[in-house]
């Protein structure tokens, strides 16, 4: 028992140091002011080795200009997978929403603060967590196109200007899946042909 338990720990560590972490950059434009169709902004990415599932994911963001109460976003995994990112930042605290003009943010599970509590006059920089779970996007395929959609819901605040987006995302590569999947079925097939034939 005490091989088994070691054995499963050990693979655990294997499967944990066996992640792969990248990062990939994307363009942007403008936000119109007042518009609520929005603009969708897509990025391919591309990844050897990233065929496997997302295990985890984050996403930056560079905006000049506007006004952060005023911004609605979303993004789309290949799968069709939808996270919402932010939804008119301190809008539901004070009902006017985060009064800067620009951010230089990272949308991660792991933010301390949500970005929908924001009520900033400044520039926003920092890691936030997003208005939706980002996490809703394990499972997905990583690589394919990704869709940035865009909004500026209220008139008057100024042009918005996205300077460009990032994507990180954790994946389990896909060889790397298959043998421990393959190591494992093994050790339990012997761990139970030791079992039987010890009784």
């Amino acid at each position: 028992m005490k091989r088994i338990l070691t054995a499963a720990l050990l693979l655990t560590a294997i499967w944990a140091q066996a992640t792969l972490t990248q990062t990939q950059s994307f363009s942007g434009g403008t936000i119109a002011d007042g518009n609520p169709l929005g603009t969708v902004f897509s990025g391919t990415y591309s990844q050897t080795g990233f065929n496997s599932p997302v295990l985890g994911a984050t996403v930056g963001l560079e905006i000049t200009g506007g006004y952060n109460g005023d911004l609605y976003a979303y993004l789309v995994a290949p799968n069709g997978t939808l996270v919402m990112l932010m939804n008119q930042p301190g809008v539901g605290v004070n009902g006017f929403g985060a009064s800067g003009a620009g951010m230089n943010i990272t949308l991660a599970d792991s933010g301390s603060t949500g970005i929908q509590g924001v009520t900033s006059g400044s520039v926003l920089s920092g890691t936030y967590s997003a208005a939706g779970t980002l996490g809703t996007f394990n499972n997905s395929t990583a690589n394919g196109t990704w869709q940035l959609f865009f909004a500026d819901l209220g008139a008057g605040g100024g042009t918005s200007t996205l300077n460009g987006w990032t994507l990180t995302l954790t994946v389990v590569p896909e060889p790397i899946t298959w043998a421990l999947g393959i190591f494992l079925a093994v050790f339990l097939a012997l761990a139970g042909l030791r079992r039987d034939w010890q009784t």
